[in-house]
């Protein structure tokens, strides 16, 4: 009786590990869908409607989704501290304390880069950079589709699989 539930215990654990490894996959593919949908946000408010950067970024913060809705309130927190500290300071802080984004180190520089530039130039140049981020992290998540469709399933029928390997080995 008791090998029988360590048995489902251990298939249980290394399942929800699988499914845990697939699920963050997903999670990535709607946190880049996220950032660049709030990039386009910025590049209309900023160059079209000339929004002040706290006002977008509290915008960007009561509309974005969540986990990326948090980045954004993160900044609009911040913005309080505008004058004592300059922005990029405010945004690289924000960034840094974002890791439920769980963004790999180029989309996290690709971010940091991007907030070099906002409040600092004119429309024109920051429309620019924002164009660029947001191709950059298209192609980020070009990679993190097919990278989700190809090893997503794979990781969730492997946690069970290893599961069950173990379970009859222990048995």
């Amino acid at each position: 009786m008791f090998r029988l539930m360590g048995a489902m215990l251990v298939i249980g654990a290394t399942g929800a590990f699988g499914i845990s490894s697939a699920w963050r996959m997903g999670l990535k593919v709607r946190v880049l869908r996220g950032l660049i949908t709030a990039i386009e946000t910025m590049r209309n408010e900023i160059c079209d409607r000339q929004t002040p950067l706290p006002e977008l970024m509290a915008r960007l913060a009561a509309e974005t989704e969540a986990p990326v809705h948090r980045l954004f309130r993160r900044v609009t927190l911040g913005m309080a501290q505008l004058g004592s500290r300059s922005f990029y300071s405010i945004w690289r802080e924000a960034v840094a304390e974002s890791s439920q984004l769980e963004l790999s180190e180029s989309e996290r520089h690709t971010l940091l880069d991007l907030g070099k530039v906002l409040g600092r130039y004119d429309a024109e140049n920051q429309s620019h950079v924002l164009r660029y981020t947001a191709r950059r992290l298209e192609g980020y998540l070009g990679r993190a589709e097919a990278r989700r469709q190809e090893q997503g399933k794979v990781h969730a029928v492997l946690g069970l699989a290893v599961g069950i390997f173990v379970a009859l080995i222990l048995m």
